[in-house]
């Protein structure tokens, strides 16, 4: 037993799974993180991107939502083949993708009215009362 815990200790993708926090065998993962991406390439050609961050940011979201969905579902449905919920979590990704965009767009249009506020609410009081000639 040891000696199979030390060869699986050398070896790079047991310790990048580990890592991740990979709980099933690694060909489960890849052929699901493999069908998520084609789940978000798909998704985005149904729904175009508007520029050029939005297919990165399809793609990392597509990662991040199937590993997460990946190891839920083995967790918590074992009967339930993993590659489908992470292939459905590459497919959402698409959608989460478009609400943080458009979110993020809406923060940095009104970035200066919402500095301010955060500035009043944890800085209380005005600016500081400029001296006039008489004083």
């Amino acid at each position: 037993m040891k000696d199979v815990i030390a060869d699986h200790s050398r070896d790079w993708l047991t310790l990048l799974f580990a890592g991740l926090g990979v709980s099933f065998a690694p060909h489960e993962w890849i052929g699901g993180m493999f069908l998520a991406l084609a789940g978000a390439s798909y998704a985005r050609h149904m729904e175009p991107e508007q520029d050029r961050r939005e297919l990165w940011a399809v793609m990392v979201a597509a990662f991040l939502a199937s590993h997460v969905a990946g190891m839920a579902s083995h967790a918590w449905f074992p009967d339930v083949p993993v590659q489908l919920s992470m292939l459905a979590a590459g497919f959402a990704s698409r959608r989460a993708t478009r609400i943080a965009m458009r979110i993020m767009g809406l923060i940095e249009v009104r970035s200066d009215a919402i500095a301010d506020k955060v500035i009043d609410r944890v800085l209380p009081g005005g600016p500081p009362k400029q001296p006039t000639e008489g004083e």
